[in-house]
């Protein structure tokens, strides 16, 4: 928990609400009297509702004197936040996705408040550091960490076990182990494997799996026809080669035709959320009870991947402090572990992971990635540089690396 060195002091309080009876998750100072700040979230309503506004109460009741008006966006999220910053309306406290960049698009024109200096580093400390320097812009902070997701692999214990012989709990750590694990399943069960790349985002895949450099540090030129780009898409080619991995799923354009696979029970394992355990549940009770879970092997870079959702502040905010308190309010160890109790989410800070809700072995399949979640989790970093027209550049990436793994051309020309 933060020291006490970081909760409101006496002089502060003079123009700061009143704390609540619980005041210990008030870490920020100088909280403006009589606040209203309003907060915007993404796809969060209805099903949430109940959370999102215990939450707020309990925020009100710390930061007594403070009137949090919420709203939740979806489809139109974007458009409508875009046209509130445009006309001087935008909110106080605004939910944003990591994954899709949205931190760094709007802390880069400007729009978003720093947060390096204001938020006391014993609060910044309560955050994995991966995640709390995600996303920096300038060297500057412009996000709370919120909620994360995570990908597991699910296995088939009835191929992994009973007829390749394995153990489940020697389940590859790295990448570049996958080549010699599916040679040995393909050889004792003639079963090729369930394996998708990421293809509406090779390039995140490369750094992340191969540690591969994609564009120079100016931004001018790409650089992925390296010997770390060769290596990465050379696994893939020789498993392709090998028939080692089944070819309909490796570029699959949906992740539903790997999963639909596994779950028919003809794979020995898959790399997906845990969610869909629920529906192999469903569909095949079956395979449900001989599944196990292991974490996903981790490329050559070291991250599992980036974050998922954050929460950050309007830098126009009447009330920034005020604002920066919500913000870190539904992200502190609490909140999140009160959320993630909800809904398969997993929080950003370690704290949370000490409660017995994730240290204590799960009683339902489902819940296995629990005591996975902190060893993912802890990994996450944006290591992706900036891309620009990333979308169009995939497309063509996408093309010469499928070239290369079902026309033949070598993995250097292809790159």
């Amino acid at each position: 928990s933060p020291s006490p060195s970081t909760r409101p002091s006496a002089s502060a309080a003079a123009a700061s609400p009143t704390l609540g009876p619980d005041p210990a998750e008030a870490v920020i100072r100088g909280v403006e009297a009589n606040a209203e700040i309003t907060f915007w979230t993404f796809y969060l309503s209805p099903i949430f509702d109940e959370y999102i506004e215990d939450t707020i109460a309990r925020f009100e009741s710390t930061y007594r004197g403070v009137k949090v008006k919420w709203e939740d966006h979806q489809a139109t999220f974007q458009a409508d936040l875009n046209n509130a910053f445009a006309t001087g309306i935008a909110p106080d406290v605004i939910n944003l996705s990591v994954s899709e960049g949205w931190v760094r698009d709007y802390a880069s024109t400007g729009q978003l408040l720093g947060l390096n200096s204001i938020v006391p580093k014993p609060v910044q400390d309560i955050y994995f550091p991966g995640l709390w320097n995600e996303q920096l812009v300038n060297g500057e902070n412009f996000q709370f960490p919120w909620y994360q997701g995570l990908n597991v692999e699910l296995i088939n214990k009835r191929i992994y076990e009973g007829k390749a012989g394995l153990d489940v709990d020697d389940f590859p750590k790295k990448i570049e182990e996958l080549p010699a694990l599916c040679k040995t399943i393909k050889d004792r069960t003639d079963t090729p494997c369930d394996i998708r790349l990421t293809v509406d985002d090779l390039l995140s895949q490369m750094v992340y799996e191969g540690d591969v450099g994609i564009i120079n540090d100016a931004g001018t030129a790409f650089t992925f026809d390296s010997k770390a780009g060769v290596d990465w898409l050379q696994m893939y080619v020789d498993m392709v080669a090998a028939g080692t991995v089944d070819k309909t799923v490796l570029t699959a354009k949906d992740d539903r035709v790997g999963l639909l696979l596994f779950s028919a029970g003809q794979a020995a394992f898959y790399s997906t959320g845990p969610e869909r355990v629920g529906e192999i549940k469903s569909n095949n009770p079956t395979l449900y009870e001989n599944l196990a879970m292991q974490p996903t092997p981790v490329g050559k870079s070291g991250v599992l991947g980036k974050g998922l959702m954050s929460i950050s502040v309007n830098k126009a905010t009447k009330f920034p402090n005020a604002s920066v308190a919500l913000a870190q309010f539904f992200t502190n160890p609490r909140s999140m572990l009160e959320f993630a109790k909800q809904v398969a989410i997993y929080p950003s800070s370690p704290e949370a992971y000490d409660d017995a809700f994730f240290t204590e072995a799960p009683a339902a399949i489902e819940d296995g990635a629990r005591p996975l979640a902190e060893g993912i989790v802890s990994t996450y970093q944006d290591i992706v540089p900036t891309i620009p027209k990333k979308v169009d550049v995939n497309k063509v990436v996408l093309s010469a690396v499928e070239s290369a793994l079902y026309s033949k051309v070598p993995a250097q020309k292809a790159l």
